[in-house]
């Protein structure tokens, strides 16, 4: 079934009223009276004014979801920070380590690269 914008569905369902009541307003066609036949083809409309309801709807609960998330993050840094400076607790215990931080004494000393000694190598081509 192709897909319908919400244009082209009310532009539709306007030709036919308009048509079907211009030429054979008392006809009853598939079944349909022509106040039936209106009062179906709203349904479409309707459903697609309460998707757009609920896309803003949902654009506002994300922008809440981004707040809320933001507020979260600051607490869990500033727990963080209490657990490091705790005398208790601090940068070397198991609590640290359980929140996915290294301890203090489990952390390797950065390595020291070696410096280059050798002179770059010059091009024999350009000789």
């Amino acid at each position: 079934m192709p897909k319908l914008s919400t244009k082209h569905v009310s532009q539709r369902r306007e030709e036919f009223l308009a048509s079907w009541r211009e030429y054979a307003p008392e006809a009853a066609f598939a079944g349909y009276t022509l106040e039936q036949f209106e009062t179906e083809s709203d349904k479409p409309l309707e459903v697609r004014t309460r998707m757009t309801r609920a896309r803003s709807t949902l654009a506002g609960l994300k922008l809440e979801r981004a707040k809320t998330d933001d507020a979260y993050m600051q607490m869990l840094v500033a727990v963080a920070n209490g657990v490091r400076a705790d005398p208790i607790h601090g940068l070397d215990s198991p609590l640290y380590r359980s929140l996915g931080f290294v301890p203090r004494s489990e952390r390797k000393r950065p390595r020291r690269r070696a410096s280059s000694t050798n002179p770059p190598a010059e091009d024999a081509d350009a000789a």
